[in-house]
Order: C-alpha cells, then sequence, then structure tokens
C-alpha cells in the first residue's frame, strides 16, 4: 500500500491547505447547491460549471498515459477532474456513495502514482449532513502518499 502515516510539518500542510483552499470551497458550493443521493455525473457536471464560472484552469474526464521502462503506454487513466496549478496539477475524483472505502482511496493513489501529480482530492456528494473530502500529497522523492 503507497499510504503513508509520516508525519508532514505544520508549516507544509498549511501550504497544501492554501494551494487546495479554492477547490475545496467550490466543491463544497457544489454540495449545498444540489441534494444529497444524485448520480455522480450530476455532481461532476456541475462542479465542471462552477469551475469554469470562477476562473479556475481545469480538464474534465482527463486522459493521462502513465510510462513504464521510459515508455508511454498507449493505455490511460481516466481522471474526472485536473485542476492545472503552475506548482503541479491536482486530481479530482468524485464519488457519490454511502462512504468512501479502501477501493476509492487506492483508486486515487493509483492516478496521483501514475500521472505524478502531487495532490489528489476525493470527494464524496453521497454522504449527509456534509460532502466528505478527503486530501492527500504524493511525495514524488519516495513514493509516499500522505493525508493533509
Amino acid at each position: 500500500m503507497y499510504f503513508s502515516q509520516k508525519k508532514l510539518s505544520p508549516q507544509f500542510i498549511e501550504q497544501l491547505k492554501k494551494y487546495v483552499y479554492d477547490i475545496v470551497g467550490h466543491l463544497i458550493d457544489v454540495y449545498k447547491k444540489l441534494p444529497c443521493g444524485l448520480p455522480e455525473y450530476i455532481y461532476q457536471e456541475a462542479l465542471d460549471i462552477t469551475l469554469s464560472e470562477n476562473g479556475v484552469p481545469h480538464k474534465k474526464e482527463y486522459k493521462h498515459n502513465p510510462e513504464f521502462n521510459g515508455k508511454r503506454l498507449e493505455s490511460y487513466l481516466k481522471m474526472d477532474f485536473i485542476v492545472e496549478r503552475e506548482c503541479g496539477n491536482i486530481i479530482i475524483e468524485c464519488k457519490a456513495i454511502d462512504k468512501l472505502g479502501d477501493k476509492e482511496r487506492h483508486q486515487i493513489f493509483s492516478y496521483m502514482i501514475g500521472s505524478q501529480f502531487p495532490i489528489g482530492i476525493l470527494v464524496n456528494f453521497g454522504t449527509y449532513p456534509q460532502a466528505q473530502i478527503e486530501k492527500y500529497y504524493f511525495d514524488r522523492q519516495d513514493g509516499s502518499i500522505t493525508p493533509f
């Protein structure tokens, strides 16, 4: 498993939180405006509109071809969203289920490792009374993934 229990410094955690602050705000906004229990694709479409209206550079259903032994694969990872940031793209994976589990976490971890994007946000719009939002940092140096 790629999940790490290592501790990130408080200063670094604050930097990461600032880096994703506006995105989390947009996720919460979508959740507040749409009732719990809708299909995942409804939330994805609403998030796409919200990000566009707020000038957040992003791509929906982003396809990334990972590398293996220095060669780009024809197969691809299909991520719900990436938000393009100068210091590294952010993956957003949307769900509308009862509760996030290891399967959903492993999915976003695989996307982070396969794409080498440093931040992953896993959001579950299917929970009440608030969306379940998990944020992860991928350390390219040691390959570990740490929640923040």
